[in-house]
């Protein structure tokens, strides 16, 4: 169990707590960036405030927490900006995701915890047209990464390139399109599939 702040559980356990998160990716430079609409000084660094633009989610595999990705998500980004986002410097620099928790008024910092550390491993971006962008970035926690050096092979493709003779990963690009069928038979026509 995490040791929570005097302050902090007080708010906690009242129910007035405001938690948020704030991300440091140790890139070139660094970039530092929290839930808050502010700037906001956190361990002697000063974290620029993105408002609820910002939104960090847990997933990936059931394979135990510690090894699960954390999706980060910044949107309403101008796409001008977006040729400003180097993903190869980005991509596999050590990053730290931390919570802040805040009084009920949301101005008065009570306690800071590093939730998860690791390394950017994917870095995307969605764009629309005559609108705001999203940049989503995947946090992969050192138990998943187990220190590999390059990228995560993930189709069979990939793995060709390592081992021209290696046929392991072959089925796998099919793996996601597998139909399940729960009771009854299998549709044996397109109108039998639409009902």
């Amino acid at each position: 169990m995490r040791a929570f702040s005097d302050a902090a559980m007080a708010a906690i356990e009242a129910g007035t707590a405001r938690v948020v998160g704030a991300v440091e990716i140790l890139c070139d430079p660094p970039l530092r960036v929290w839930g808050g609409p502010w700037e906001q000084e956190i361990d002697g660094h000063d974290y620029i405030g993105v408002g609820d633009r910002g939104i960090a989610s847990t997933g990936g595999a059931a394979i135990g927490s510690a090894a699960q990705n954390v999706t980060l998500e910044l949107s309403g980004v101008d796409p001008t900006h977006l040729e400003l986002l180097d993903a190869d410097e980005v991509r596999a620099a050590p990053a730290v995701l931390r919570r802040l928790i805040f009084d009920g008024s949301g101005t008065q910092l009570l306690d800071v915890h590093v939730y998860r550390r690791g390394r950017v491993d994917v870095v995307s971006t969605e764009e629309t047209i005559g609108g705001a962008a999203i940049i989503r970035a995947e946090l992969e926690g050192a138990a998943r990464g187990l220190g590999r050096r390059g990228g995560r092979l993930r189709a069979d493709a990939d793995q060709r390139l390592v081992a021209p003779d290696d046929g392991a990963f072959k089925h796998v690009s099919y793996a996601a399109e597998k139909q399940l069928y729960w009771g009854g038979k299998p549709p044996t026509s397109a109108g039998q599939a639409l009902g």
